[in-house]
């Protein structure tokens, strides 16, 4: 089986895959596509705990955590936000119990006790809760019924009986070391061990471990807005995959392809950005008909032509046009930050684009190595455009009666 994969790679198009590097990367497409979701936001919503001892009289350990996804239901964390401050202490209050349970903190060998001082909850929408790629992070912090001593040594260690977001990343300031020192906990390595303080300086080794975990910490809020728009293709966009292959059955040629896949992404981009700025609007009642009409569309196109005419051009990027209003209904259920709203509108749209290479990708290994095949059309584009039809209409009719 192995040996029939590798033929068929080896005889896709070389315009479009010429090295061996190119495999490489189909392959950790694919290996990224049927991974399962919850994996693919491993780093996105990693447990933070900070123990920080700078103040001479007071220790506080500061725990950031996506309880939505670990210690309670999505609905539950939402309930939990939305309540008030009373009803919200007592739900609170059962957490903290649980998580200081779970978490034991010794100093120079001797276990020390944390109370709850204080919470911030973070959510800005049931369905953002429930989005492993929207991690909607909880922060808690614990008073020390004790001060840290000058020199001595510190161990966090997060039990079994406690599941949290892995990785842990675990930072401490202590007002007798210059520089932070940072540990990574995992599901199978749950301890810091202990951790010198005072007239302490890393190893090499620990240090460049650190710097890493806190170069990845820094990068997550852009691979999230990133694996959003990648989320929206795949697997939560069908309706633009269906319509991103129809694009590709048309063409015959790379250029033909490339000439239509850059007329509906410059259009889409166009929409969403005006969407998210609220210069233009539409309902999605009216939205996600049409998207499913410009499939039908496409795929009669693809019926009766034979080669890339000027106007179809022109109907691509209308089409795409349309397509980026579809796109930024998803961003109206997720709240951009406004510190770094251009950016991570930016990031979200290259989330878009390499799903749909990813999908183009995909679609050159499965029948791509057969366009040279003079039976092509007929056996392979055609039926495939009459399938494309058949989906748009579906859909249409089933959006406009349903929606």
């Amino acid at each position: 089986m192995h040996n029939n994969l590798y033929l068929l790679l080896s005889t896709v198009d070389h315009a479009v895959i010429r090295t061996a590097g190119c495999r490489i990367l189909i392959w950790a497409l694919f290996a990224c596509l049927f991974a399962p979701v919850t994996s693919s936001a491993h780093l996105l919503n990693m447990t933070e705990l900070h123990l920080d001892s700078t103040h001479p009289t007071s220790t506080k350990l500061k725990i950031k955590i996506d309880l939505g996804q670990s210690l309670m239901t999505a609905e539950e964390y939402w309930n939990a936000s939305t309540s008030d401050i009373q009803e919200q202490s007592i739900i609170i209050k059962e957490i903290a119990d649980e998580i200081k349970s779970g978490v034991r903190l010794t100093v120079d060998d001797r276990s020390v006790d944390f109370e709850l001082l204080s919470w911030s909850l973070e959510a800005s929408s049931l369905e953002a809760i429930k989005n492993p790629f929207s991690p909607q992070m909880a922060q808690l912090v614990f008073d020390l019924n004790s001060t840290m001593p000058s020199k001595g040594s510190v161990e966090i260690q997060i039990g079994e009986q406690l599941e949290v977001p892995w990785p842990a990343l675990l930072r401490m300031d202590h007002a007798s070391s210059p520089l932070p020192i940072s540990r990574l906990l995992t599901e199978s390595e749950r301890s810091s061990r202990p951790i010198t303080f005072g007239n302490y300086l890393e190893t090499p080794e620990e240090e460049l471990s650190a710097k890493t975990v806190l170069a990845i910490q820094t990068l997550v809020p852009g691979l999230k807005w990133i694996a959003l728009g990648l989320q929206h293709i795949i697997p939560k966009g069908l309706d633009h995959i269906v319509f991103v292959l129809g694009l590709f059955f048309l063409s015959t040629g790379v250029k033909t392809l490339i000439l239509q896949v850059s007329c509906f992404t410059l259009a889409h981009s166009l929409t969403l950005g005006m969407a998210t700025f609220g210069l233009v609007s539409a309902p999605g009642a009216i939205v996600e008909p049409l998207i499913a009409a410009s499939i039908i569309c496409i795929a009669l196109d693809n019926l009766y032509s034979e080669s890339l005419a000027r106007w179809r051009l022109l109907m691509v990027t209308l089409f795409g046009l349309l397509h980026g209003l579809g796109f930024a209904s998803v961003l109206s259920g997720l709240d951009l930050p406004r510190e770094h709203f251009l950016s991570s509108l930016l990031l979200f749209n290259i989330g878009v684009e390499i799903g749909q290479l990813a999908v183009l990708m995909m679609a050159f290994v499965a029948v791509g190595w057969m366009r040279s095949w003079s039976q092509y059309t007929e056996r392979v584009a055609r039926p495939a455009t009459i399938s494309i039809a058949g989906v748009g209409t579906y859909w249409l009719i089933n959006r406009i009666a349903f929606i």
